[in-house]
């Protein structure tokens, strides 16, 4: 694509992205964003053939940066905890840059005019399970592993509970300087807040144990079709070698240093295997606890690799 095409086709999307979030979806025309993009209808259909393209490509390009940015939370040398906190404000931050288009799409629910390519399996199944928004599943699979990674496996059934607390927390933090006139809410009061929210929320679950609100029956097929999942089964394997990475630049002993990384190679082959032994992977972890520089990526690698193991055993 020449840079006079790319510089068009971002023009229209952005103003595209403003028309729609101004107007709503349904009363925005094609003609209208032509117009206020000062182009001719034929070269606006020179980029995209219709208004559900233009639709299309305004949520892979919302989907694909928020999947960049959760990953990239999580790809960082950070406790679970640090990371979940990364990624509420990558969500925040998401909410921010697409609030008034989304929030015109789930009051229009204008996505289902566009389902068919984004779920192609709906019409195969007829009529069911409504349609999940893809930015919010790519969001949900993120928070959820997360999520575990702090309170433990035993979180997971409340995993879509506490997902609407984020989230529902997350919009209000928005809405407040538009509907309650406050002043902007600095993001790093809100996210401590939504910690201690959440924390609360989740001692009290785990202590009562209620039925969850959002069963795991309505979100188990978010996290098998999520693109995200196929990435989530190389997680270990990037903390590992992040790990590596760690040893080499730490000032260590060179036998602790040894030691470490032949730990790990252990730790790696072992979770290679179609059938990791549970005695192996738990004694390589607690040797790599004797090292002080890697406690934070061990923290957010002991409980994934330990309820994988779990998911393993009980399959």
């Amino acid at each position: 694509m020449s840079d006079k095409s790319a510089e068009r086709k971002h023009t229209i999307f952005a103003v595209a992205l403003s028309l729609f979030s101004e107007r709503g979806i349904k009363a925005t025309s094609m003609q209208d964003i032509a117009e206020r993009c000062g182009f001719s209808k034929g070269t606006l259909y020179q980029h995209f053939r219709s208004k559900e393209e233009l639709i299309r490509y305004i949520h892979e390009y919302a989907i694909g940066m928020l999947q960049e940015k959760l990953e990239s939370a999580a790809a960082d040398d950070r406790s679970a905890r640090e990371t979940l906190l990364a990624q509420i404000e990558v969500l925040l931050h998401s909410l921010i840059e697409f609030k008034s288009f989304m929030m015109m799409q789930l009051r229009e629910r204008e996505f289902s005019g566009i389902e068919d390519g984004l779920h192609p399996r709906r019409e195969a199944e007829g009529c069911g399970r409504a349609p999940h928004h893809p930015v919010l599943t790519t969001a949900f699979v993120q928070i959820r592993r997360s999520l575990i990674g702090i309170y433990g496996a035993e979180i997971d059934p409340y995993s879509g509970d506490l997902s609407i607390l984020i989230s529902g927390l997350s919009f209000s933090y928005l809405q407040l300087t538009d509907d309650w006139g406050m002043p902007e809410l600095p993001l790093a009061e809100a996210l401590r807040h939504l910690e201690l929210a959440l924390d609360a929320a989740a001692e009290r679950m785990l202590q009562l144990k209620p039925k969850p609100l959002v069963p795991p029956t309505l979100w188990a097929d978010w996290v098998r079709e999520t693109p995200e999942e196929s990435s989530a089964a190389k997680r270990p394997f990037i903390l590992i070698r992040q790990m590596k990475d760690t040893i080499a630049w730490s000032p260590m002993l060179r036998s602790e240093r040894e030691e470490a990384l032949e730990t790990l190679e252990v730790l790696e082959a072992e979770l290679s295997d179609a059938s990791p032994r549970r005695a192996v992977v738990k004694g390589m972890l607690g040797n790599l606890r004797e090292a002080r520089v890697l406690h934070g990526a061990l923290e957010q690698l002991e409980p994934i690799v330990l309820y994988r193991l779990d998911e393993l055993a009980s399959s």
